[in-house]
């Protein structure tokens, strides 16, 4: 699938495959358990490219530039991003190298999950390895923070163009610091905004955020909620839905890739808000990362029907 000459939505990031088992409880160190019969998924994964097919089947298009091995696997990430027909021509592939592999867990009664990534440092993409002239021109482009030194090359470039940067942190793996300049949008899990700012106070998290520079910023805390701050410094917040969860997995790149579909249809931040908390409540009630996204109608429906919300309320 070749990418046209302009896209509305370029995304940077990481692009594991991920094995999903479901459990009835976590074992104990040196235990053996047996997985739940019929609830074992092998799916395409990574923030980004999640983000991507989100947005995708909400009716935007979507490319994503991101690295995987000569692999089988690799052809797998290829044939899932077809699925939502979000573009890949942009994949850097990497010879005699494994794809990235995310093996998981999942509690069958909370939908909670633990997560090991298996990724080969030569997946690692570099600044060189992307040639500018070779991309599409994005109206928005999003960022994981995983490829720093190649992330401020895109984002830069595209700020240029007079595109709008997101930036999706869910921990504090490595530095962002130097993408911060170019972010439009920081959109981030509670553990990275409040271990930065060294802070329990998601609202505080986000006003300190904006005081370094970043024009809108979210945090989201899962079934807490999330909280957020427009550029004209207007603080929003919105609970979670309440859901019978089977997985949380991918919860928060859905989230991701709706609240960009709001950015790319002109809504304002507390439509957003609202819109990507349905999107991934939605999500939750199926496994993996991917299965369950909805499509735009979906979503719309599902916020004018459904009262169900959680009664924690981020601060």
């Amino acid at each position: 699938m070749t990418s046209p000459s302009t896209v509305d939505l370029l995304g940077v990031g990481i692009s594991p495959v991920d094995f999903f088992v479901s459990i009835d409880k976590y074992p104990a160190p040196g235990r053996k358990i047996n997985g739940i019969p019929d609830h074992v998924l092998i799916a395409g994964g990574g923030p980004v490219p999640t983000a991507a097919c989100t947005f995708a089947k909400m009716g935007g298009s979507a490319s994503v530039i991101s690295s995987i091995g000569d692999d089988r696997w690799g052809d797998f990430i290829r044939e899932e991003l077809d699925i939502f027909g979000v573009r890949h021509d942009l994949l850097i592939v990497r010879k005699r190298c494994a794809t990235a592999l995310a093996s998981a867990w999942i509690n069958i009664h909370t939908g909670e999950r633990t997560i090991v990534l298996d990724m080969s440092p030569r997946l690692f993409i570099k600044p060189r390895d992307i040639n500018l002239s070779l991309l599409p021109k994005p109206k928005l482009v999003q960022v994981d923070g995983r490829h720093v030194a190649a992330d401020v090359k895109v984002a830069r470039w595209a700020k240029q163009l007079g595109a709008r940067v997101m930036l999706d942190v869910g921990s504090d793996r490595n530095p962002v610091d130097d993408l911060f300049p170019y972010v439009d949008y920081l959109v981030c899990a509670d553990e990275y905004a409040c271990r930065y700012f060294k802070t329990r106070s998601m609202e505080q998290a986000a006003q300190r955020f904006k005081k370094i520079g970043i024009p809108e910023v979210v945090v989201t805390t899962g079934t807490a909620g999330s909280c957020g701050i427009n550029s004209e410094g207007q603080v929003a917040r919105q609970k979670a839905y309440r859901v019978d969860a089977v997985d949380t997995t991918g919860a928060g790149d859905v989230y991701h890739g709706a609240f960009l579909y709001g950015i790319h249809r002109g809504w304002d931040l507390p439509e957003r808000m609202k819109f990507a908390a349905a999107a991934a409540a939605l999500k939750c009630r199926k496994p993996g990362a991917r299965m369950g996204i909805p499509s735009l109608r979906q979503t719309i429906n599902f916020m004018r029907k459904h009262r169900r919300l959680h009664h924690g309320m981020a601060d």
